[in-house]
């Protein structure tokens, strides 16, 4: 366990052998931290040699490689949920979010959600075409149920969707896809991710595809701006936040503004990236949210 004479509390910032330093808005965070008297180290979740006992709690940051290996990481989380070290978020709130078919227990608790199909692991030949024009759609995204950064992401019409009938087929041997309709609104007004800590509001962002591309991510050309929340973003995000099964240290409440409806796309509280560097308070209102929860 823990030494308990150690002056400072020791944090580890969970991450993967991509990013073995942290990505660079994980860097406000850190020092942050320092600032309030809290020592963090990266920790790369995959190096067999760390003691995580040894850290007084793990924050989850960038195992940003987890759903390309699944079954690796999954053990990975359930040996650390099951040693009952102190994670951020709790192992409660992990759990339930690692597989998005938590949507349909937001879309039950009656949260604005994106309409959406769950596939379930192991379905043979589903028929995607049939199923989504049964809800009225001509044009949707599927995604596995486990994944990010667009992982094995596919938008198409469903004149084609033959065409992707392999690639769906594969992912279901490990996972379940989701089936959403394409909203244009993300190309026309964007991504809006609300941040919180805590369950408060700190900032938010609007994520902009690069022209031509519907997807946000950095990665594939996104962009980024900063942008004032209207009370009823924050009050369609915050009831997101609510139906997890604890409150979260973080939260980022990525949606979609749908005829001054803010409609839920994901509820990130696994490993999302908290634009940090977006709001001058937010790094010190994340490390505050850590040293509240820590137990030394």
């Amino acid at each position: 366990m823990h030494d308990s004479s150690r002056r400072r509390p020791l944090v580890a910032m969970v991450t993967s052998d991509e990013w073995p330093h942290l990505y660079e808005d994980d860097h406000l965070l850190v020092r942050a931290l320092d600032a309030i008297g809290v020592e963090s180290r990266p920790a790369v979740w995959s190096d067999p040699t760390i003691d995580w006992l040894s850290f007084d709690a793990l924050v989850i940051r960038t195992p940003w490689d987890y759903f390309e290996r699944l079954e690796e990481f999954r053990a990975w989380l359930d040996a650390r949920i099951a040693s009952g070290v102190l994670m951020m978020n709790s192992g409660d709130v992990l759990d339930w979010n690692f597989d998005k078919r938590y949507l349909q227990d937001l879309e039950a608790a009656g949260v604005s959600v994106i309409p959406s199909i769950v596939i379930e692991r192991g379905t043979r030949n589903p028929d995607v075409a049939a199923l989504a024009r049964a809800r009225g759609w001509d044009e949707v995204v599927a995604k596995p149920t486990i994944s990010g950064s667009a992982y094995r992401t596919h938008r198409f019409r469903l004149a084609d969707a033959h065409r992707h009938a392999a690639e769906i087929a594969h992912t279901l041997q490990d996972r379940g896809v989701l089936i959403q309709p394409f909203l244009p609104e993300i190309q026309t007004e964007g991504e809006l991710s609300l941040l919180f800590f805590d369950g408060e509001f700190s900032h938010a962002v609007c994520k902009r595809p690069k022209a031509g591309d519907y997807r946000v991510q950095f990665n594939f050309g996104g962009t980024s701006e900063t942008v004032e929340a209207r009370p009823e973003w924050i009050q369609g995000a915050r009831a997101c936040i609510d139906v997890a099964p604890s409150l979260p240290t973080y939260a980022r409440v990525d949606g979609v503004n749908v005829n001054g409806t803010f409609m839920l796309m994901e509820l990130e509280i696994f490993e999302p990236l908290m634009f940090l560097a977006r709001h001058a308070e937010a790094p010190a209102r994340f490390a505050r949210a850590i040293q509240r929860k820590l137990r030394v």
